[in-house]
């Protein structure tokens, strides 16, 4: 039996022996193997030879499933990595603003300079929390999303 054409692939008999298993010898079985194993279109030619009839499409495509997976994960990801960084400045921030044991110089007070620049520590202050809140809140309403995915409910 000539397993291989002069091209160097393999014959249509060598491939109806070898999905009948009638394949006269180890080594053949062998070269046949390795030939499948990078010769792409051989390996086409085998399985159409296997199967004759088409491929069955999935019922249900997993793309979605997969992406709030990853989603999920990146959430998670994210949160360990910046969640740490995020205390620490929200510390830092409490114990220079809020601690008694740090005093801070009393500032004079400059008739010549507007009020509006004389409470611009206590503004600073005000939207430095609004904007913690709000990261607070985005990753409250980004947490209660991964649950209810999680738990079957629509994202």
């Amino acid at each position: 039996m000539e397993l291989f054409d002069p091209a160097g692939h393999l014959t249509d008999g060598a491939l109806l022996a070898l999905a009948h298993e009638e394949v006269p010898d180890e080594l053949a079985r062998l070269e046949m193997a390795e030939h499948l194993a990078y010769c792409d279109q051989c390996l086409q030619r085998y399985t159409d030879l296997l199967t004759k009839t088409p491929l069955l499409t999935p019922a249900h495509s997993c793309r979605e499933s997969l992406w709030r997976r990853v989603r999920a994960r990146t959430l998670r990801l994210l949160t360990s990595r910046y969640a740490t960084a995020a205390a620490a400045v929200a510390l830092a921030l409490t114990v220079l603003w809020g601690s008694a044991a740090v005093p801070l110089p009393k500032r004079p007070s400059l008739p010549e300079v507007p009020q509006r620049l004389q409470s611009w520590p206590q503004r600073w202050s005000d939207s430095l929390d609004g904007a913690l809140s709000r990261f607070n809140d985005m990753f409250d309403d980004l947490g209660g999303t991964v649950l209810r995915s999680a738990q079957g409910g629509n994202p």
